[in-house]
């Protein structure tokens, strides 16, 4: 087994591009080792923001490489006493191998002469620079960049390559970059190239040289930090994982710093402030023991502890000037009061074709309130309160600085106004969630308000035409079915796809309704089977994805499932396709007592009658597993009825009525679901 270090040295990567080549780096790796019949035994990756590196241990040489190729047929090639003639000979030596080494193997409906060649591997030394080369070349970013005279492309200049092989240097050069074993440390802490003697030892020179090389130990050496740091003023870290990662891939030598502020910032929303430290500054907001948030915060820097001052000093003014901002934008929008933050909303345009956000604003009332005389009709004058003032904060200026505030700091205008603590407490969650999974609003009105958002937001997008198609949706528009979706399952409301697009049947067309409909019921579809049904078991609920509540649909699917894996499932089934499969050619045919006449085609018609009473208090109460089991009753009957009676009777009218009956038992039978689409 050999070792191989590779490192591609750059100038400053940002951050967000550094996971994604992490995971290129080593999934290329594998590929092209697999390529080059290399075996790969393990490997390990590395990424800072001046370095994308590998370390791996590989075979000595390529495998065997085994090559079947086939020639004439046997026959024509041999003898009857099995001596080769002249097609055999002129055969093996132009594969040069001895005519008694070829073989003869079936091949079609014929034996053909056939000759297995083996390819001595290369040693792996030989061909590592021709792997380099094309590992580095398969690596692509979003943005690219040449630089200098040269032809190379990369996310940022490259200035070395480092590759060693069982510690020798690898004779590569990539665009006039020669590799070899010098690596370069720290920009600002070091200034000399290292040299690296033997790979086992490039973490620990690099360290010495201030590079955490290891992105996993910089994180953790970042949380260990920071979270000490906390710990001495009797706090803890606000934790995000994506800021923590962020700022892992930030720097090469962690050193947190603890920081603070007056604590007369502490009057402005906390949101306002971890945001201005999260999203503008990457630093970590610190929380006391009762969850609020201190005046307290972490630095991360990339340098040495003795530089700890100097970086306090830096980051507090930093802090304070953007603090300032922001207390600015806020209370100034509060002196603006949310009715005429309201009014401003009347001079942004929404869309060119849609009108300004006012007009959306009226749209949602409209919604809103459709949606509330359905399902929360006592709560008509909050929701009407609530939805005029749900994008006022739009217009503010917290959130023309922060957009990722909005809805929050709606909710804070709201209590400023002394609106009732529900319709701020909607406003402020209305544009959850963002997918299947997220949280839902917390009160009712929250919910019905982000159902009367997402849906003007589908239903206006639909009539400008800007359909998802593939994997496009610049607009959102999965996500806001999606929402719609992940409420209606969450909260239980009794309504289906088709009775909630009932509340902008006014604002579209019937054809455009239609289109939502079926958007909306494929994102359903998608969401049961992330949930892990599969689509036979989701096919059999289709014809009620529509038509029947949201929540009801999954109530059903999880009956189906529970039954199709007891004991009595196989044969109901078999009756069901036995009934699916005889009428399914057939139009709606009226039924008629009076030409029922076979005794076995009477007492099926009978026990349907009996069923169908037990069976509407089952469907009515939601209690699925249990109409299942009790159609399953019916299976004997059925049978007996299929084995007793011919329904392709000689006379029609017989016939026309036998279909008829079992069309009449078909609908009975897919009451829960349609248990015939199932296989």
């Amino acid at each position: 087994m050999s070792n191989l270090l590779f490192e591609i040295g750059v100038e400053e990567i940002p951050a967000r591009f550094l996971p994604h080549g992490k995971v290129q780096l080593e999934e290329n790796f594998k590929k092209i080792t697999s390529e080059y019949r290399i075996s790969l035994f393990a490997i390990k990756v590395f990424v800072t923001p001046r370095r994308l590196s590998l370390i791996a241990d590989l075979s000595e040489e390529q495998t065997f490489q085994e090559q079947l190729i086939w020639g004439p047929p046997a026959h024509i090639a041999f003898n009857e006493s099995g001596e080769p003639k002249e097609p055999a000979l002129a055969f093996a030596k132009a594969q040069g191998i001895d005519v008694k080494d070829l073989q003869i193997k079936p091949k079609g409906k014929g034996n053909y002469v056939c000759a297995l060649l083996k390819e001595k591997g290369k040693k792996t030394e030989e061909i590592l620079p021709e792997i380099l080369q094309v590992l580095f070349n398969s690596l692509s970013f979003p943005k690219m960049m040449r630089w200098g005279n040269g032809n190379l492309r990369f996310v940022r200049p490259v200035k070395w390559f480092l590759a060693l092989f069982n510690n020798k240097i690898i004779p590569l050069e990539i665009d006039g970059i020669k590799a070899g074993n010098e690596t370069y440390g720290h920009r600002f802490l070091t200034k000399n190239p290292i040299k690296i003697g033997k790979i086992d030892e490039y973490e620990i020179i690099l360290e010495k040289s201030f590079v955490i090389v290891d992105q996993y130990r910089r994180k953790n050496l970042i949380s260990e930090q920071a979270q000490n740091l906390a710990n001495a003023v009797n706090g803890t870290i606000f934790w995000d994982e994506e800021l923590l990662e962020e700022v892992t891939n930030l720097v090469e030598y962690p050193q947190a710093v603890l920081c603070s502020f007056t604590e007369d910032y502490l009057k402005l929303p906390e949101e306002l402030l971890i945001t201005v430290m999260k999203d503008h500054q990457r630093y970590f907001a610190i929380k006391d023991r009762q969850n609020k948030l201190t005046n307290y915060f972490v630095v991360i820097s990339n340098t040495r502890a003795e530089n700890e001052l100097n970086i306090r000093k830096g980051a507090e003014r930093v802090i304070k000037a953007r603090f300032e901002d922001a207390k600015f934008y806020y209370e100034e929008d509060l002196k603006r009061g949310i009715e005429r933050l309201l009014e401003f909303t009347k001079g942004i345009i929404y869309h060119q074709k849609l009108g300004s956000l006012y007009d959306k604003v009226l749209r949602i009332n409209k919604i809103a309130i459709k949606i509330s005389q359905s399902i929360l009709p006592e709560k008509l004058e909050l929701i009407n309160l609530a939805s005029m003032y749900c994008k006022a904060d739009l217009a503010s200026g917290v959130v023309r600085e922060f957009p990722e505030l909005q809805g929050i700091m709606g909710g804070y205008y709201a209590r400023h106004a002394e609106f009732p603590e529900e319709v701020a407490q909607a406003i402020r969650e209305h544009y959850l969630p963002k997918g299947f999974t997220d949280e839902v609003p917390s009160n009712e009105l929250g919910c019905v308000l982000s159902i009367a958002d997402k849906l003007d937001h589908l239903s206006s997008f639909f009539y400008l035409g800007e359909i998802p198609s593939g994997t496009e949706d610049p607009f959102g528009l999965r996500r806001a079915a999606n929402g719609i979706i992940a409420i209606l399952l969450k909260k239980k409301y009794p309504l289906s796809i088709e009775d909630t697009l009932l509340a902008v049947a006014e604002l579209i067309s019937e054809e455009i309704k239609e289109q939502i409909s079926t958007f909306m019921s494929q994102r359903f579809e998608s969401f049961l089977e992330m949930s892990g049904y599969d689509v036979n078991l989701i096919k059999t609920i289709s014809d009620f994805i529509l038509t029947r509540p949201t929540y009801e649909i999954e109530e059903r699917l999880k009956a189906v499932n529970e039954f199709r894996s007891s004991e009595k499932f196989e044969g109901f089934f078999l009756a069901v396709k036995r009934v699916s499969n005889i009428i399914r050619n057939y139009e709606k045919i009226p039924l008629k007592g009076e030409l029922l006449v076979a005794s076995e085609e009477k007492e099926l018609y009978k026990r349907m009658e009996d069923t169908g009473k037990e069976l509407n208090e089952y469907l009515k109460n939601e209690r699925f597993i249990d109409a299942l089991h009790h159609l399953d009753r019916l299976t004997p009957t059925i049978n007996n009825f299929f084995d007793r009676v011919l329904v392709m009777d000689k006379d029609e009218s017989i016939k026309r009525n036998r279909l008829a009956l079992l069309q009449e038992l078909s609908e009975i039978l897919k009451s829960v679901a349609d248990i015939s689409k199932l296989y």
